[in-house]
């Protein structure tokens, strides 16, 4: 290994912090909690479906993405949230995982928040839901609407981490960015030599 190589290796660790990891794996579990029903409902398992047996979809193309093409997504971006807290994540630019992270999140945060709270309100009584929406309320919602939440809060956490995370010490001779963002030039030859 070359000098420059093993100079390199401990200036591009950046710790992460307990904190961060647990934020970041809280994130990636709450995601896989809402992605594995929706696959276990695909193959016609229906324990935990949040809805009455009659408002599954008749045409398959629909249960297929209702079921397979949400819980496939789902699934992937939890896997996804791990890029925001190991190393493989530095693929990606920050601003596009810092980015993601904060509005995915807040989307979710304010989901579970919103509509948990109106189901809150049906439960106890204080809102009359139309006929409708009050076949639809079961037991499990009160599981479902918690996991958006978690899964958003925990999410725009760990792109707040992110942000502020000191970024990596540059590598000598090369054009990693500094910590303010700008990139180091390499001095070029005639102002070497003079």
């Amino acid at each position: 290994m070359s000098k420059a190589r093993e100079d390199a290796t401990p200036a591009s660790v950046v710790p992460v912090s307990r904190w961060e990891r647990a934020v970041g794996y809280c994130a990636l579990i709450a995601g896989l909690a809402y992605a594995l029903p929706h696959l276990w409902w695909g193959l016609g398992i229906m324990v935990a479906y949040p809805d009455t047996p009659e408002s599954v979809p008749d045409v398959a193309w629909q249960r297929m993405i209702a079921f397979w093409g949400m819980g496939v997504a789902a699934a992937l971006a939890a896997l996804a949230t791990t890029a925001l807290f190991r190393p493989w994540g530095d693929f990606f630019p920050r601003w596009l995982r810092v980015g993601a992270a904060l509005i995915g999140g807040t989307g979710l945060a304010l989901w579970g928040l919103g509509y948990g709270y109106l189901r809150f309100f049906v439960a106890v009584g204080r809102v009359e839901p139309s006929a409708e929406v009050a076949a639809s309320f079961g037991p499990w919602n009160f599981y479902w609407y918690p996991v958006f939440f978690v899964w958003g809060a925990s999410l725009a956490l760990a792109g707040l981490h992110l942000r502020r995370r000191p970024r990596r010490s540059p590598a000598p001779g090369t054009d990693v960015p500094q910590s303010d963002g700008r990139t180091r030039r390499a001095p070029s030859t005639i102002e070497v030599n003079s």
